[in-house]
């Protein structure tokens, strides 16, 4: 079953990528008025990449084929994935290795220190699901008492699209959401044998269309910092600039810190004052 529901992904992926190119751009002549397909045909993406029609075919339908790394580079080049997106498929083709995940889920106190001492820079860890394990004092309060939280509040990416406030609180969500979907989907890739996962994305489908609608695009990125603005209520806006980095290589945790993009930005201390 973790074997089909990976190739699905991977045929789903290469009809996202082909969709978003033109016959055009690719130097490809043309009637357009009898074109029904969106983006490239099966056949030209068969003809452009060097390989046979009902091989492809058979790889956008999901079956259980062998699919060579060659072919696969073929297939990046003639789509025109970057990085990300080539990474992306070859997880998804099984040629990059998942990675193993360690049982223990606790931050040790040594970790939770670190957060603490960070002092008005928001911080806080994740786990491979994207739940917070820990975090520092500043960041509770920038998420309005984060640590009651039952655990589905606890997930990054649920309370991005299921918690209404967030879309008010985050200026820009949307960067902010189709960043944090790109990048997910990119893990997804790795834990798709969790069934966790799974049931986290049916979730959010069914409550958001938002992010039923960026899930869908099949969107990729690897990338691990960004930009976000907060509105808290009473105040100017926080403009932060977030970096995340993996703990260790054999740890699943990841930390997670929020800098003010301009240190003459105002920040707030522990007891929710605004200070400068």
């Amino acid at each position: 079953m973790n074997d089909e529901r990976r190739r699905k992904q991977l045929a789903d992926f290469l009809r996202s990528r082909r969709s978003r190119l033109s016959p055009g751009e690719m130097g490809l002549q043309v009637e357009t008025s009898r074109r029904r397909t969106k983006g490239l045909r099966r056949e030209e993406v068969s003809s452009l990449s060097g390989i046979s029609l009902p091989w492809y075919t058979a790889l956008e339908q999901g079956r259980d084929i062998h699919v060579s790394k060659q072919v696969l580079e073929s297939l990046v080049r003639t789509l025109r994935l970057n990085s990300d997106e080539r990474n992306h498929l070859l997880v998804l083709a099984n040629h990059s290795p998942l990675p193993q995940s360690k049982a223990d889920d606790t931050v040790s106190p040594s970790l939770q220190k670190i957060l603490d001492r960070m002092g008005t820079y928001p911080a806080y860890i994740i786990d491979r699901r994207w739940n917070v394990i820990a975090l520092n004092q500043i960041s509770d309060t920038l998420c309005r008492d984060f640590s009651r939280d039952p655990e589905l509040g606890r997930n990054i990416l649920w309370r991005v699209f299921a918690v209404e406030d967030s879309k008010f609180r985050i200026v820009n969500w949307e960067n902010v959401a189709s960043t944090m979907v790109a990048h997910f989907r990119s893990r997804f890739a790795f834990y798709m044998n969790d069934s966790w996962y799974q049931e986290l994305v049916d979730k959010l489908c069914d409550r958001s269309e938002e992010f039923r609608t960026l899930w869908e695009r099949h969107d990729v990125s690897d990338t691990l910092e960004g930009e976000q603005i907060i509105r808290l209520p009473e105040t100017e806006l926080l403009t932060f600039r977030y970096h995340t980095f993996k703990i260790s290589e054999s740890s699943d945790f990841a930390l997670r810190v929020f800098t003010p993009v301009s240190e003459e930005n105002k920040v707030l201390d522990s007891e929710n004052i605004v200070v400068d």
